[in-house]
């Protein structure tokens, strides 16, 4: 029989096929990859739910393991976005790959984009600048070593119209300012005017006493004009290719339905392909402040930030004089209750806003009700939840152990079942058929998390919402340019080349340098990330979210306020109603329940009764309205 050694590099046991953990040390037995090529067991399926064939009932299913990564057709506008940002802030596309590819931690939840298709054109963008940066600091180089006259004056350009003039800020100046600023653009201009004068004058005066004659003075003048020239011209063409490819890719590739870029074969594809699967996972483990990363930050919305209410009741019998038809429950008067049931019947709620079977002006077409196992990202080795093969956490749970966890609220992960919702719309269509407006997506993400457990014969229900703010407008502004088929391309290429042309060179040392370096830390950090260190636990936790990234600071917009409020008040609804169903099902006394539900339902405002009037008071004891009534 076939003996593998356990991967804990401070036990070294003996492990046989079938075992899935050390029987010294309890560490996971290594496993084959679930996506395609790992044939010795199946990985979970794409929906959360065993592959037909997959197991027989007396073949034990691993409770965690690395979600398989799903086929993307086309990229939609949230992906194509936070690609396009890949080109158009370099910061971004650090973050992205410092982040994510580099370590081996947990991945955000992705909400409506892909985030393989962003890593890899980040990876892309990132060689682009570095390739250019380094051929313009060649070709200076080499320029200044042949032709140090005409170098010179040219960086002097370089350094003026690059650095000094971009960061001189009119409007946030005061007029000494102004004057400081524009004495100092007068003397770069005077030096760099002598300093010509003086390489022509010069040069002139040397060819005329060597060799007595004018007609070589004016040809060494032509000669260091022309050189200066070609210089200008050879870093703008270098400028202008990666301007055009740039430009390029925002347009077609990037276009609406484009198709998402194909893997590149790289070293960084086996974790790209990771995260691909992970951003589907039902595990998300947290390394900031903020476990429901990925869905939104502290959003504030009405001057509170991310709408969160409880309620804690006693599951007290019901009494039977109310209700004789119901089964009396235990003679203790407890009504029990199963936190897993109640989880299922709500999931079925929800999922019944897309019912197929609603009219298509009726459904919520993007919503989806997931899982999520939310837990911190510090984990011993040994924990069951991390992969110590390829050194990181696995992304899947199995419904098996979801099931275990949401009947053991105390433990290290705790279960939010999670309903999101796109804010995007359908083509308004009339009675006839006739198109009268086309689809809109308006960039906001909303998601509920509900928590239900069962402690102490109490039940405790949990609600909180976020919500993602749209991608940033920068990021969105290449809907804008023009097609390929029209000739503009060129010219705007040609453009934002000359530009750009100055502030490229000038920073090129500067942005090549600081490129070493990052990569010098990003292999830091894959290094540290793949090693134990001699320590009993590692952190797993995401760091960030390249959805949250590449948002705005706030919603922008009163109408997706208004939005937001609207899905939170659906899910409010369906949700108390659904759980209150539930436990009058089960003859649980919800007197308590229904007062709480109330307060939550109408914003925490409750009535006052008097014998001529009817006050109502919220939750800052402020009166909203007074109204006359009739005491009977």
């Amino acid at each position: 029989m076939e003996q593998v050694r356990c991967s804990n590099p401070g036990c070294g046991g003996t492990l046989v096929p079938g075992d899935l953990f050390c029987g010294e040390c309890g560490t996971p037995a290594p496993r084959p990859a679930p996506w395609p090529g790992g044939e010795q067991m199946p990985g979970p399926a794409m929906n959360g739910e065993a592959d037909e064939g997959a197991a027989s009932p007396h073949v034990q299913v691993p409770l965690f393991e690395h979600e398989r990564p799903r086929p993307v057709e086309w990229l939609n506008n949230a992906t194509r976005y936070l690609c396009a940002a890949a080109y158009l802030d370099r910061g971004f596309a650090n973050d992205v790959i410092g982040h994510l590819v580099a370590t081996r931690r947990s991945v955000a939840p992705s909400l409506n984009f892909d985030a393989g298709a962003v890593i890899r054109h980040c990876l892309r963008a990132r060689k682009n600048l570095l390739i250019r940066d380094i051929l313009l600091i060649i070709f200076v180089l080499l320029a200044l070593i042949i032709f140090p006259l005409p170098t010179m004056s040219f960086l002097l350009l370089t350094v003026l119209f690059g650095v000094l003039v971009p960061n001189l800020h009119w409007k946030q100046r005061n007029m000494t300012g102004r004057l400081v600023y524009a004495a100092i653009i007068v003397a770069w201009l005077s030096l760099i005017g002598s300093f010509a004068f003086v390489v022509v004058v010069g040069t002139a005066a040397t060819a005329f006493l060597a060799t007595g004659s004018a007609f070589t003075a004016v040809r060494q003048e032509f000669e260091v004009g022309i050189t200066f020239v070609i210089l200008f011209a050879l870093s703008w063409a270098i400028q202008f290719v990666f301007t055009h490819s740039t430009l390029r890719t925002l347009i077609e590739h990037l276009r609406p339905g484009a198709s998402p870029p194909r893997p590149t074969g790289g070293p960084a594809e086996a974790r790209i392909a990771m995260i691909e699967g992970a951003q589907w996972g039902n595990i998300s483990l947290y390394g900031t402040e903020d476990p429901f990363v990925g869905t939104g930050g502290r959003l504030a919305i009405d001057g509170d930030v991310k709408e969160h209410w409880s309620i804690a009741i006693r599951l007290e019998a019901a009494n039977a004089r109310r209700d004789p038809l119901r089964a009396r429950p235990g003679a203790d008067g407890y009504a029990p209750i199963d936190p897993v049931d109640l989880h299922r019947r709500i999931r079925e709620r929800l999922e019944g806003l897309k019912d197929p079977g609603l009219p298509a002006n009726e459904r919520i077409a993007a919503l989806s009700v997931t899982d999520r196992l939310v837990g911190p990202g510090v984990l011993r080795w040994t924990s069951p939840l991390v992969d110590l093969g390829r050194m990181t956490a696995y992304s899947h749970a199995s419904p098996e152990a979801i099931d275990a966890i949401i009947r053991h609220p105390q433990s290290g992960l705790r279960y939010y079942q999670q309903v999101s919702v796109s804010d995007e719309g359908p083509p308004v269509m009339s009675r006839h058929g006739q198109q009268v407006l086309e689809g809109v997506d308006q960039g906001v993400a909303v998601s509920a998390f509900v928590y239900a457990a069962v402690e102490g014969r109490m039940f405790y229900l949990q609600f909180v919402l976020t919500a993602l703010p749209p991608i940033k407008f920068d990021y969105r502004k290449m809907d804008m340019l023009p097609s390929m088929s029209s000739g503009k391309l060129l010219w705007i290429a040609l453009y934002q080349s000359l530009r750009t042309l100055f502030k490229a060179v000038a920073y090129a040392p500067v942005e090549v340098v600081r490129a070493i370096r990052v990569g010098i830390r990003e292999w830091r950090i894959e290094r540290e990330s793949m090693s134990t260190n001699g320590s009993s636990a590692g952190l797993f936790g995401t760091l960030l979210s390249i959805r949250e990234r590449g948002a705005e600071p706030e919603l922008g917009s009163y109408l997706r306020e208004l939005d937001v409020e609207k899905y939170n008040k659906i899910f409010q609804r369906l949700l108390l109603e659904t759980v209150q169903d539930y436990l009058t099902e089960k003859g649980v006394d919800i007197s308590a329940f229904e007062g709480s539900a109330n307060s939550v339902i109408n914003g925490d405002v409750f009535n006052i009764q008097s014998a001529g009037s009817g006050n109502q008071f919220g939750r800052d004891n402020v009166q909203r309205n007074t109204a006359r009534s009739s005491s009977h």
